[in-house]
């Protein structure tokens, strides 16, 4: 068994998303707080700060309807399962928009299709995050979203910081995705480190945030020691 990690590593000052505050992870001062007075020696903790779309993280429906389903009560056999990745970062320019043929053709090439329930991972970007381009790639046109639909999965994962293409005022994919319950993980790395001809595990358990819209996560894949 091998696993890897699919998660962006997160530090103090990363911005992972244009339109949101950097995160935050500082020394706590505790020195000159009376109530602190009976901590020993030497210890430290750390003041984090980040919105909850930060680094690698999960998408739930109430991310665009106040009524929908928030962290507390989200569907956690939904975040782990059989999993499969569909590379089409070589099939497109970085200012074209993924789409279903696109989709279909990364299947045909790999021989692995996407099947009901699945988790499926798509390598859009190819390159190393945050790389010059990167906050301007295009991600997912209504065809795919249709598709997935379609096709009943559980999870749609990628390498980029938006499941929308940039031009997309109206977050149509997320709209879309989340309201037919199929979550959304964003800003995954390491991609090109899964098999693309078989499937494996995928987990990606997020914190317990009440009343919360997304959750950071620790994703991790699992491959059985054949594909190794």
């Amino acid at each position: 068994m091998k696993i890897i990690d699919l998660t962006l590593e997160l530090y103090d000052g990363l911005v992972t998303n244009n339109d949101l505050p950097a995160i935050g992870i500082k020394d706590e001062p505790l020195e000159h707080k009376g109530k602190h007075d009976s901590l020993p020696k030497g210890f430290r903790t750390k003041l984090i700060s980040f919105s909850d779309h930060s680094g690698t993280h999960v998408d739930v429906p109430s991310h665009f309807s106040v009524n929908e389903e928030s962290f507390e009560n989200i569907k956690l056999k939904k975040m782990f399962g059989d999993a499969l990745i569909l590379d089409v970062s070589m099939l497109k320019a970085t200012d074209e928009p993924v789409t279903k043929d696109l989709l279909e053709e990364a299947e045909r090439r790999q021989g692995v299709y996407v099947e009901k329930d699945d988790i499926v991972l798509i390598r859009i970007w190819g390159q190393e995050w945050g790389k010059e381009g990167f906050f301007e790639a295009q991600a997912l046109d209504d065809s795919v979203a249709e598709w997935f639909i379609e096709k009943q999965v559980h999870i749609v994962g990628l390498d980029l910081p938006n499941a929308d293409s940039n031009q997309d005022s109206e977050s149509g994919i997320h709209q879309k995705l989340l309201n037919n319950d199929i979550y959304i993980v964003e800003n995954l790395v390491n991609l090109e480190k899964l098999p693309k001809h078989s499937r494996f595990l995928f987990f990606g358990i997020p914190l317990k945030l009440k009343n919360a819209t997304a959750s950071p996560i620790r994703a991790l894949s699992i491959l059985d020691s054949q594909l190794i």
